[in-house]
C-alpha cells in the first residue's frame, strides 16, 4: 500500500479542530487552577483543586492535551510527524476522557457526599469553588469531543478519501 494523501480541505478542517481542542483545553486547565474559595462557615475550610488527586490529574492530561494540540496545530505540513498524529490523536482521546470522567466522579462527591465514607458535602459552603470546577470539566469534555471529531475526520479521509472530496 502507498501513501494516502488526505485533502487540503480536510487537513484544514482538522487543523481548525485541532485549534479548537487547543481552546478548550487551555481553558478546562485554567478553570480548574483558579478552582478554590475558602468557607468560614460552619467551619474553617479552605476548597482547591489540590484537595483531590483525581482533579490534578485532570489539570495534568489537559496541560498535556493543550501542549499536544499546540504542537501538532504548528507543526508544517509537510512533517513526517503527521504519519503518527492518528496514534497519538486516539491515545490523547482516551487519556482526556479518562481524568476528564474520573473528575466528574470526584465533583459528584463534592456536590452530594458520601454518607457511608462520612464524606460530608462541601459545595452548600464553598459554591463558587463547585461551579468552576463543573465549568472546568464541562469544557473539558469539549476539548474531548474536539479530539473524537479530529479522529473521526482522519479515519474517515484515510479509509475512504472519496466521501471527503
Amino acid at each position: 500500500m502507498g501513501d494516502v494523501e488526505i485533502p487540503a480541505p480536510v487537513k484544514q478542517i482538522v487543523r481548525g479542530l485541532r485549534g479548537l481542542a487547543f481552546l478548550g483545553t487551555v481553558l478546562a486547565t485554567s478553570f480548574m487552577a483558579a478552582s478554590h474559595e475558602k468557607a468560614l462557615f460552619p467551619f474553617d475550610y479552605k476548597a482547591d483543586y489540590t484537595d483531590l488527586m483525581l482533579f490534578k490529574a485532570f489539570l495534568g492530561s489537559n496541560i498535556a492535551a493543550s501542549l499536544y494540540s499546540f504542537f501538532f496545530v504548528c507543526l508544517p505540513p509537510k512533517s513526517l510527524l503527521w504519519r503518527l498524529a492518528i496514534v497519538l490523536d486516539v491515545i490523547m482521546f482516551g487519556i482526556l476522557a479518562a481524568m476528564d470522567s474520573a473528575a466528574v466522579a470526584a465533583a459528584y462527591l463534592h456536590k452530594y457526599g458520601d454518607s457511608q465514607a462520612l464524606w460530608a458535602p462541601i459545595c452548600r459552603q464553598v459554591p463558587s469553588y463547585c461551579y468552576r470546577v463543573i465549568l472546568a470539566i464541562s469544557i473539558g469534555f469539549g476539548g474531548v469531543f474536539m479530539f473524537l471529531l479530529i479522529i473521526i475526520f482522519s479515519i474517515s479521509a484515510i479509509l475512504n478519501p472519496l466521501i471527503l472530496v
